[in-house]
């Protein structure tokens, strides 16, 4: 029996050029590269989404308000023995406003459920104040109205704050320490209060930012254990982002990517940005995906388009001459 000729490859009795086998062998390798890549970038996607918070629809007196929840934060559950903890204890601090939606950290809401020697964490509240009445046509104008008062600005508010705890905030009583801003979108005042969680009295700073979707006001309201009132400077950031994500949702124009202030409202003369620079308190480490899901998934994408280039590549020249 003759061999084959040199360059050929024997399959059976079929005699195949081993190029084209080298262009076989290639593009199945380029094949296995997209579909690692589909395959990647669909678990980092699906990972995100986990992580990724929900929108709820409740309704007012007749209207449908969107309340929507920041990336990283999961909602408090009554039928968890822990958190009923927290949500018994912030019942009593709402001044019979309804409760829309009550969130923490996961990382942290994660903590508390495990420990249960843990330290009260951060809570967001979305609350319907119906003792405020409609907010009308006017926001602005129903901001002046329903949260009165000088604005003293950030600065002076941190001074006031980082002085001690109030000693007129009494169990469920809350304690104004100053009100930061008020412009187009929200009226932000810094409060404190001291709360009964787990059956012991816990001193907890609080900011309200009061806003209005339409003719309903709403309240958003970041409340955490109070240290030494420096955490007044991270609270209000989250606190700025809390109320653009509300009426952006409601459809209004984002500003979180456009300003690193927010519009200039009632504010005080000669109010700056305290030179004083804070951290967010110490949490938890935080869910891989939350600091690098958005990473991930665009080295996955570029990974992918590089491989995939390579694989064209080696099929090119591994494909026979005609």
């Amino acid at each position: 029996m003759a061999l084959p000729a040199t360059g050929t490859v024997q399959h059976g009795t079929a005699v195949e050029p081993a190029a084209a086998t080298g262009y076989d062998t290639g593009m199945r390798f380029l094949s296995a590269i997209a579909a690692g890549t589909v395959a990647l970038l669909s678990s980092a996607t699906l990972a995100q989404d986990r992580q990724q918070p929900t929108t709820l629809k409740v309704d007012i007196e007749g209207r449908t308000i969107s309340v929507p929840a920041p990336f990283g934060y999961c909602d408090l559950e009554s039928a968890d023995a822990r958190d009923q903890l927290l949500i018994a204890g912030l019942d009593r601090l709402t001044r019979q406003d309804r409760v829309l939606r009550r969130l923490a950290p996961c990382d942290e809401l994660k903590s508390w459920r495990e420990d249960p020697n843990h330290d009260p964490i951060e809570v967001v509240q979305i609350l319907w104040p119906g003792r405020m009445g409609t907010a009308g046509d006017d926001r602005r104008a129903f901001l002046r109205r329903a949260v009165p008062g000088d604005v003293l600005g950030k600065a002076r508010v941190l001074e006031l704050a980082e002085e001690g705890f109030p000693i007129a905030a009494e169990e469920n009583k809350f304690a104004a320490i100053g009100l930061i801003e008020r412009n187009d979108r929200a009226a932000i005042m810094a409060e404190a209060v001291v709360a009964r969680i787990d059956d012991k009295s816990q001193q907890l700073i609080a900011l309200s930012a009061t806003t209005a979707i339409g003719p309903t006001p709403v309240i958003t309201q970041v409340l955490t254990p109070y240290d030494d009132g420096s955490e007044l400077d991270w609270m209000l950031r989250d606190t700025r982002e809390h109320i653009d994500r509300l009426l952006s949702t409601a459809g209004e124009t984002s500003r979180r990517f456009r300003e690193s202030r927010p519009p200039i409202g009632d504010s005080p003369p000669g109010d700056v940005t305290t030179r004083k620079t804070r951290t967010p308190r110490d949490r938890s480490t935080p869910g891989f995906f939350d600091n690098n899901g958005g990473y991930i998934a665009l080295g996955l994408v570029v990974g992918g388009a590089l491989l995939i280039a390579i694989g064209m590549l080696v099929a090119r020249r591994l494909r026979p001459a005609p």
